[in-house]
């Protein structure tokens, strides 16, 4: 048996992260293949043999017409790109869904012309290609419920983690505190409401590190840079290797995680396993990885910026309700 990794769409964020944990964790003398996007990085073990397909239609449709050609009865192929083979695959198949919006009727709005363009095609080729004898694995329960609702069938909860971890000993605790959120400009991750967050924070006295990882040149990181230049401590690091990402989980005390949909949310049990506390939304993805130490409304930049307050505790004065006499006395004195 050989076990083909069929990825010719995978080659950055959490969905790179864990096919490199996959890779890594097949064993040597075992026949693997991969079919890789031609911009996968990383170190791949010597004996997965690699063929790499260009990210454009026609290389996309070469990669289709390779697994076809190659995957025999007694093979198994596991689609790390959360999309079944195009073709009739007559080997074993698992799907690895990890995109949310395929199995979510989730809005596009915010996102370039051609993400929702592909988007779509992506949503048309899972239902249309998903056969009744493909598998579908997912890493959490809400994402099974989603599968299920969406595309009326069942879907296997396998969820697995990869790489290295900073243990909380290694962090510099004389360090002042320092938030952590690493993720890319997607609409969905929510940047817009940590910043106005921070600067909330900001008025109130209290200056947090904010560090994050968005790629330079994008409407998102020139947000950050103005918000920056007008006093809340933030450091946008752009895109991060996984080991630099690692050593900078080790630099921080705490992870801000805004993002309104995830599959998995992976930051947030990376965070966890580094012995970060987790400020996120409450929302089901993220009680289906971890236990967050505060909670937030995900649309209301106070209830982040209180929960931040809460975490580093900084108690926040309680109101004092007026009396019925002063009420009225204060009514009375105007101003009108």
């Amino acid at each position: 048996m050989t076990l083909i990794i069929h990825a010719p769409n995978v080659h950055r964020g959490g969905g790179r992260t864990l096919l490199q944990a996959i890779l890594q964790a097949t064993a040597a003398g075992s026949p693997c293949m991969l079919i890789a996007d031609h911009r996968l990085g990383g170190d791949i073990p010597s004996h997965v043999a690699v063929e790499r397909f260009s990210a454009t239609m026609s290389g996309r449709l070469a990669a289709e017409r390779r697994l076809h050609a190659v995957a025999g009865a007694a093979d198994l192929v596991l689609c790390m790109g959360n999309l079944p083979p195009l073709l009739n695959c007559a080997a074993r198949t698992a799907v690895f869904l990890q995109n949310r919006y395929l199995v979510e009727a989730a809005s596009l709005a915010g996102f370039p012309l051609r993400a929702r363009l592909r988007i779509g095609i992506e949503r048309l080729w899972l239902k249309g290609c998903l056969r009744p004898e493909t598998k579908l694995i997912v890493q959490t329960p809400s994402m099974q419920d989603a599968a299920r609702r969406h595309l009326g069938t069942e879907a296997r909860v396998l969820p697995f983690v990869g790489g290295t971890t900073v243990p909380a000993a290694a962090r510099d605790r004389s360090q002042p505190p320092r938030f952590v959120y690493p993720a890319s400009a997607e609409p969905h991750k929510n940047h817009q409401l940590l910043l106005d967050a921070w600067r909330l924070l900001n008025t109130w006295g209290i200056r947090p590190e904010l560090h994050l990882t968005v790629e330079s040149g994008s409407a998102v990181a020139q947000a950050i840079a103005r918000t920056a230049d007008a006093g809340p401590s933030i450091v946008n690091h752009g895109p991060l290797e996984p080991e630099a990402l690692q050593a900078l989980y080790g630099r921080c005390s705490a992870l801000v995680f805004p993002s309104r949909l995830e599959s998995f949310g992976l930051p947030l049990l990376e965070a966890r396993q580094a012995g970060l506390a987790i400020v996120a939304p409450e929302l089901d993805y993220v009680r289906d990885v971890v236990e967050p130490d505060q909670t937030f409304d995900p649309g209301s930049p106070l209830s982040l910026a209180r929960a931040v307050r809460r975490l580093l505790q900084h108690p926040e004065p309680p109101p004092a309700p007026l009396s019925p006499q002063e009420f009225l006395r204060q009514l009375a004195s105007g101003p009108w």
